[in-house]
């Protein structure tokens, strides 16, 4: 049977909600009993239980909080991601006579990003500037796929002249860690690169 390790993240996250209604109870419960049994309000060993479970319950929600939203991983970490590549060939457009593997068009707005647009066997994609890149013949990786590990691009260069995109994509192992953050499995970044033989193939919106 296949161990599906957000489980144990889901299951960890579930004992903090106990928890935090049982620390609620506890400390009403001893507060109650200190003033009809005791005729008192305040107690400094009541005031450091109340501090030790407090301190206890944040710093697991902290943790979890920390795991689930704000450890972000690398690329290159073997041990929380593994990488898989998807290559497909670019279908030719036409404008004007002029043909056309990927389209540019920047955004309007007050944050501009560039957007690319290209075209595989019956579909079309979209993909914001900050998850790919136009590499032209020249240049097998562009400047900024260079942060990413890729495969050798000859053999693909060969097969589709030059006219195809490579999509890296970084999944979550299934492992202890990634399931606590509730990631195990799921992807964790993608980006394509985008190959064509010159920039002649590239069809720029303003």
């Amino acid at each position: 049977m296949h161990l599906n390790w957000n489980l144990l993240g889901l299951a960890v996250w579930l004992i903090i909600i106990v928890a935090i209604v049982a620390v609620i109870f506890n400390i009403r419960k001893r507060h109650l009993k200190m003033i009809v049994v005791h005729k008192k309000r305040h107690s400094l060993s009541n005031s450091l239980l109340d501090i030790i479970e407090v301190g206890a319950i944040l710093l697991a929600i902290g943790t979890m909080f920390y795991l689930t939203f704000l450890n972000k991983v690398s690329v290159k970490d073997t041990q929380r991601v593994y990488l898989t590549y998807e290559v497909k060939p670019l279908v030719m457009q036409t404008k004007d006579a002029q043909g056309f593997y990927v389209q540019a068009k920047e955004a309007q707005g007050k944050n501009i990003m560039q957007y690319y647009t290209y075209w595989v066997k019956g579909a079309r994609f979209t993909v914001p500037g900050n998850n790919a890149s136009i590499s032209d013949g020249h240049q097998p990786i562009s400047l900024n796929a260079k942060n990413y590990p890729w495969p050798h691009t000859e053999k693909y260069d060969k097969k589709y002249q030059y006219a195809y995109v490579m999509t890296m994509i970084a999944r979550y192992k299934n492992n202890v860690t990634n399931g606590l953050g509730l990631h195990a499995g799921n992807v964790a970044t993608d980006y394509s690169l985008i190959r064509v033989p010159s920039s002649t193939f590239v069809n720029i919106i303003k």
